[in-house]
């Protein structure tokens, strides 16, 4: 599977996956190898994903590492461990181990609590190893799955984006690469991995949109659907750069008074922008001064109410939140008790 190895050569460097954000306009970066920890769950993607690196770590200058996060949530935990134990013994990459004691089967938010938790431990490795990056096995089938998630939980269509190649410290070198191009480059070599049953689970919303949705649109798109959401994604992104571009100029010239609460948006400053501008900045007014996930129908019936003749009117946003129009401008006000527009 030369191809894909090429592949995964010219993505890490295309994307500069091996230089942190603070070199990246150095042109002196630093000869010695790159401390690279490799996040292995014992699935096909993680596997593959250590594979790969083990055989370019000469030509790249890597210095490999394994985690595994042991969640300690399923009969197979301890057998995945030992699995993922087994590969670094067999190919003497140093073994770190990481198990959850505070996860509990059918918790509130468990997913996200487990994928803090891996950032946290896995940030905290690499701290003590030195300066380098840390890899994931997230792949194009894992994009097509974030962007439609985002989708269905009502995302702008400036946010309609999947993960980036790199955050640093982390970074996604397969990206481009789908689940099946994975498994048969494992199969083609002779190379085991472990599936995790609960990944067939319709409990889980993410699932869903695995197994049921991505196979529908797959149909109804003629095997398009990647090419499609990589066409999204792309033509979000630049949205959202414009975007930024706008309210970061914006901000710098808008008439608010120097004594002025960040609780105030006067509507003379908003009125002069373009409609989608108008959007941008009203949602940024809300969510930075009350932490609150803003979604579009909330944000539309604001200016909806704009539009009428009503010189002052009151919306709940939350249990404690509203937001007050007087005749020249919008407050934000903390209210314990729910008030009606």
């Amino acid at each position: 599977m030369e191809n894909l190895l090429q592949k995964i050569r010219n993505n890490w460097t295309l994307h500069q996956l091996s230089i942190p954000e603070n070199k990246l306009d150095n042109d002196r970066v630093s000869k010695k190898k790159t401390q690279l920890v490799v996040c292995v769950s014992g699935g096909s993607d993680s596997v593959a994903l250590l594979h790969l690196f083990r055989q370019l770590s000469g030509l790249l200058r890597l210095q490999l590492h394994i985690l595994h996060f042991n969640h300690r949530l399923r009969p197979e935990a301890a057998e995945e461990q030992n699995f993922v134990k087994s590969l670094a013994t067999q190919y003497k990459i140093p073994f770190h181990l990481e198990t959850a004691n505070q996860l509990k089967p059918g918790q509130l938010g468990l997913q996200e609590s487990a994928r803090k938790w891996r950032i946290t431990e896995s940030q905290k490795l690499l701290k003590m190893i030195g300066e380098g990056s840390i890899a994931t096995g997230h792949h194009a089938d894992d994009q097509t799955e974030t962007l439609l998630l985002k989708w269905l939980r009502g995302a702008h269509i400036s946010n309609l984006q999947g993960m980036s190649w790199k955050s640093p410290p982390f970074v996604r070198p397969l990206l481009n690469c789908s689940k099946i191009e994975l498994q048969e480059y494992l199969k083609s070599n002779q190379l085991t991995w472990m599936e995790d049953k609960s990944n067939q689970s319709p409990d889980y919303l993410r699932n869903r949109v695995r197994l049921e949705l991505i196979p529908l649109l797959d149909e109804l798109t003629r095997q398009g659907l990647q090419a499609r959401i990589s066409n999204l994604n792309d033509q979000s992104l630049l949205l959202r750069e414009q975007l930024d571009s706008e309210y970061a100029d914006w901000q710098k010239s808008f008439r608010k008074s120097s004594t002025a609460s960040s609780a105030v948006l006067y509507l003379a400053d908003l009125s002069q922008e373009n409609e989608l501008l108008q959007q941008e900045i009203m949602h940024n007014f809300i969510t930075v001064e009350t932490g609150l996930t803003l979604n579009y129908n909330k944000l539309q019936s604001i200016f909806d109410l704009l539009k009428t003749a009503d010189k002052t009117w009151k919306i709940q946003l939350s249990h404690n939140w509203i937001i007050c129009k007087s005749a020249h401008e919008l407050v934000l006000k903390i209210s314990s008790e729910k008030e009606n527009p």
